[in-house]
């Protein structure tokens, strides 16, 4: 099987990488930017492909080798203007689709951020209705990057959806719960960690809120066993750990990793009012990064989100689950002897 991964390079698309090649599962070719650092896939026995998805072009005749297309790149994060998500996000993903072959296989890697990550203690399913953007205090003169992201995930969703039944072609949509581990650094563990480390006593947190999580070496697997077995037409999965831990135990895992003691925990009415001021300020300014804190950040901290994720399980017999307490070990651990922590 030859597989093209498309981001291949970054947190996510770098583990899909891995699990296809170790051991060698289908000859690999990496999708990414001429600017992009290889140095998380270049151990791996992959060939390269240069390109851009927010250039929203592709050459059909480049795609005709590929079986099967993971397509894992996209623009992520919770600071930006909405048309550099929509034009990665949405158009690169569409010209992506049409540019291969129509017997070719295409995994889109979504979020679980499509479903809505409120604060809502039912587990989601897949059906479950699409809601993308959050209302936070003062949407509609601030808008949040972060429902930016979400929104603009949930549209491509929608419309590669309707492109694949319209052409009768395989698509299969898997949305990630919240992915940790190593190489990641701004999905939040790594920017916690480094906080937490540096000797901060307090930070936001509650006690009793569930966060879904699933570590980045299993959503491998998951992406890899799926896409060497695609269903006919269109499927949709939730992929993420079927055990929910209470997000205090998610973070003290990682402070048991680093070995220091959790911090206390902020209530929430304390840190919105300064975390919009901030955003406010740092988007007035055109600063190209946010701030430490956000409402969108904020407000994650004290939500419950969990999602459905059995249908995935049971499809594909998925078994094993690295359990937290490795995972978060095997994150610090890669963390620190790479000069990251």
């Amino acid at each position: 099987m030859k597989v093209l991964v498309t981001g291949a390079n970054g947190f996510i698309g770098s583990h899909i990488v891995r699990a296809f090649c170790k051991p060698a599962r289908a000859e690999v070719t990496a999708f990414v930017r001429p600017s992009a650092d290889l140095r998380f896939i270049r151990r791996y026995p992959v060939a390269i492909m240069h390109g851009d998805l927010a250039g929203g072009s592709f050459d059909s005749s480049q795609m005709q080798p590929f079986d099967t297309i993971v397509h894992a790149g996209g623009k992520v994060g919770d600071w930006g203007d909405y048309q550099d998500f929509y034009r990665t996000n949405v158009l690169g993903s569409l010209a992506l689709f049409d540019s291969t072959r129509p017997d070719s296989g295409f995994v889109y890697i979504s979020s679980n951020a499509v479903l809505g990550e409120e604060d809502e203690p039912q587990a989601k399913a897949e059906n479950a209705e699409r809601r993308p953007v959050l209302e936070y205090a003062g949407e509609n003169l601030l808008p949040s990057a972060m429902n930016h992201y979400r929104l603009s995930k949930a549209v491509a969703e929608i419309l590669l959806i309707a492109r694949a039944r319209q052409q009768g072609r395989r698509l299969t949509v898997i949305r990630p719960v919240w992915v940790f581990g190593p190489r990641e650094f701004n999905a939040g563990p790594y920017e916690y960690c480094k906080t937490v480390k540096s000797g901060v006593p307090m930070m936001p947190g509650h006690d009793s809120n569930r966060f879904h999580t699933i570590y980045a070496g299993d959503l491998a697997k998951i992406v890899v066993k799926v896409s060497e077995n695609l269903k006919a037409g269109v499927n949709i999965y939730n992929a993420g750990n079927p055990q929910v831990e209470l997000m205090k135990d998610y973070w003290a895992a990682f402070c048991s990793a680093m070995g220091v003691k959790p911090p206390q925990h902020l209530p929430k009415w304390l840190l919105y009012p300064p975390a919009m001021m901030l955003e406010a300020a740092y988007s007035l300014t055109g600063a190209a990064e946010p701030p430490l804190f956000t409402r969108a950040r904020v407000y994650m901290f004290y939500a419950t989100n969990v999602y459905n994720v059995s249908k995935v399980i049971d499809d594909y017999g998925i078994e094993h689950f690295t359990s937290l307490e490795k995972a978060t070990r095997t994150t610090v651990r890669w963390w620190r002897m790479n000069g990251y922590l």
